[in-house]
């Protein structure tokens, strides 16, 4: 469920419905030819990504996807504000953050929540935790389109964008603390090791609080 937060919470909707101003913008006569380029590259990312998550692994590609996302909506938040305080910030960088984003996204938040979260759970509660998850991936996405535009009129469009910078990288450091690597295991073996971990992390604060009490 956090992982369909943080993918739908990423601001992909905003990027795709910003898409052709951003390209107006920087001067493209073409703008809408341009945002349709950025959907078929998408899908082509997704694609070369479905290719390498065997090789590479899952929490990689997550942990490259968090980082390029919160990046490019860092990007867009300085080219914003440089614009509305007449600063120098070339058009070019937008455009850039534009494929950053498309090419992170489409790397990891995109395709691997739906992988991982047949990988998580046992055959027996597959499909009530599939169908949650699913639920809670469209639901999330019709409220972060929905509200959009008032988060932009109340923050400005670049505070909208700095929400969606820092929540990619809340998402960043979910998955390099919480989120196992499924490859190659089965689905006891990733429970076990989410097991170790919280038992890990139970051992290390029982420590923590040994030292400063002494």
């Amino acid at each position: 469920v956090c992982l369909m937060f943080f993918q739908q919470v990423s601001g992909v909707n905003a990027i795709m419905m910003y898409t052709t101003t951003i390209c107006e913008q920087a001067g493209m006569s073409n703008a809408e030819e341009m945002a349709l380029f950025s959907m078929i590259m998408q899908v082509v990312v997704t694609a070369v990504s479905c290719l390498l998550i065997e090789q590479a692994g899952r929490r990689p590609l997550l942990l490259i996807s968090g980082f390029s996302t919160a990046l490019a909506h860092s990007m867009l938040v300085y080219y914003y504000v440089a614009r509305s305080q007449d600063i120098w910030a070339p058009s070019a960088l937008a455009i850039l953050a534009l494929g950053i984003f498309i090419v992170g996204f489409s790397l990891g938040l995109g395709p691997i929540p739906w992988l991982i979260m047949a990988e998580l759970f046992p055959t027996e509660v597959r499909g009530t935790a599939i169908s949650i998850g699913t639920a809670t991936n469209w639901t999330l996405s019709f409220l972060v389109t929905l509200l959009f535009e008032p988060l932009e009129s109340a923050l400005s469009r670049q505070g909208a964008f700095l929400f969606f910078a820092v929540v990619c990288a809340s998402g960043f450091f979910f998955v390099l603390m919480v989120v196992p690597e499924t490859k190659g295991k089965s689905v006891e073996q990733v429970l076990e090791a989410l097991s170790a971990g919280r038992r890990g992390r139970t051992a290390r604060d029982i420590s923590l609080a040994a030292v400063a009490a002494a």
